[in-house]
């Protein structure tokens, strides 16, 4: 919800109490899963699959 907002990695990782690596990390294992290469294809394969509103 954080990367479909618009934040940077270090900003959702300061929001979520988190290490900027680790958001880093789970947006690309959530890349990999939804079959997406970029941040953008990713929100709107989330959103379509119904994860994000």
């Amino acid at each position: 919800a954080c990367v479909a907002a618009g934040s940077t990695n270090a900003v959702a990782a300061e929001r979520l109490g988190l290490g900027a690596e680790t958001v880093k990390g789970y947006l690309r294992s959530a890349m990999r899963k939804l079959g997406t290469h970029t941040r953008g294809e990713a929100v709107v394969a989330a959103r379509r699959a119904g994860l994000l509103p």
